[in-house]
């Protein structure tokens, strides 16, 4: 009787792990010989998902290029697998770890941090552009921004060296020398003489009286017109100022009453923004010179003691140091603030006389 030969056909699963040595291996279906001549099939079943790009099928003529896909189905989710394509029939498993997506924002500045670097854009702008600007929290007063000019004025006199002493500091040696003069019963003294601070007498009293007419007429000036701008003119003439200042006060936004800022604080602010951005140091000498000041006002506004220059244009020939002012927007109501103010009916007019500087 004939014996018949049959085949055990062993069928089993098989868990791949996540390196493979040899791409030959890698198969849909492999077939290996056993000990006894008989063929073992294997069916690989895993959760593995392996990626690899279709192959030509360079043993056997019979199959296809296959790709073949499983899916990995490990716990963790931090860990993917790739498979690069290559010529050396090697299936790498490359393991990747990512941290968790934290978005990591900068802790925000102190208010001294702040301050600081606040000071250093002021000045930068102020020597690149030759521009300070003051942003006061609140609204102000027209009579406010009288004082602004007349503060800054001042200080411009003494910052160039036009006086020799700040301008409260001269008014009250004025007034210390008025008193000597009157207690004095000796006629040692004469008009001209200096003062025991060093003055000329007479001098410093002309300065003075100029200096106090010009901030007084500005006073009586803002009351009639809103002021936009304000140019300080020193030596040269007005086409071609020795230097150029101006105080912009285009978008100050003014309020009455209690609704506006004290005007102590805004001052303090307004000088320590200019002794921050040190827009009026210079380290040229500056020869005694006359101060003219030129004013933008409403060209129907009535006032006598300034005179108008219908054709005068700001030089541009000159460089020029632009003390801007204006009121945050965030502080207006809708209520307040107005539209836009017609500049265009708007005329220079020049203080009649100059402040002429002096020195001990």
């Amino acid at each position: 009787m004939a014996e018949q030969t049959g085949r055990e056909v062993v069928t089993g699963s098989v868990e791949t792990t996540n390196t493979f040595t040899n791409d030959h291996n890698l198969r849909s279906k492999m077939c290996l010989p056993t000990s006894q001549g008989k063929g073992v099939n294997i069916h690989i079943k895993s959760d593995t998902k392996c990626n690899v790009p279709s192959r030509t099928n360079d043993f056997s003529d019979e199959q296809s290029a296959t790709e073949t896909s499983g899916r990995l189905s490990q716990e963790t989710p931090t860990t993917t697998s790739k498979y690069p394509s290559s010529a050396d029939s090697t299936c790498q498993v490359i393991t990747e770890t990512s941290s968790t997506d934290t978005a990591t924002t900068l802790p925000p500045l102190t208010p001294s941090k702040q301050a600081e670097a606040d000071d250093a854009a002021t000045l930068r702008r102020a020597r690149e552009e030759g521009r300070v600007e003051v942003v006061f929290p609140g609204l102000v007063t027209q009579e406010a921004c009288c004082r602004f000019v007349s503060e800054i004025l001042k200080c411009i006199l003494y910052q160039r060296q036009q006086l020799p002493m700040t301008y409260d500091q001269l008014v009250y040696s004025q007034k210390r020398q008025q008193a000597a003069m009157q207690n004095e019963e000796a006629v040692g003294w004469r008009p001209g003489q200096s003062t025991a601070e060093g003055l000329d007498w007479r001098r410093c009293q002309r300065t003075l009286q100029d200096l106090e007419q010009v901030l007084q007429q500005l006073e009586v000036l803002f009351s009639l017109s809103l002021v936009p701008r304000v140019l300080l003119l020193l030596g040269g003439s007005l086409l071609l100022p020795k230097e150029l200042y101006e105080v912009n006060m285009e978008d100050v936004i003014l309020a009455t009453g209690d609704r506006s800022l004290r005007v102590s604080s805004c001052l303090r602010q307004v000088f320590r923004t200019l002794f921050v951005a040190d827009l009026l140091s210079d380290a040229k000498p500056v020869r005694l010179t006359a101060t003219t000041v030129m004013v933008l006002a409403h060209r129907d506004c009535g006032v006598g003691w300034f005179r108008p220059k219908l054709d005068f244009k700001v030089p541009t020939r000159v460089k020029s140091q632009v003390i801007s002012l204006s009121c945050d927007p965030s502080s207006v109501s809708g209520s307040e603030g107005g539209g836009q103010t017609a500049w265009q009916d708007y005329v220079w007019f020049q203080a009649p006389l100059t402040i002429k500087g002096f020195s001990k």
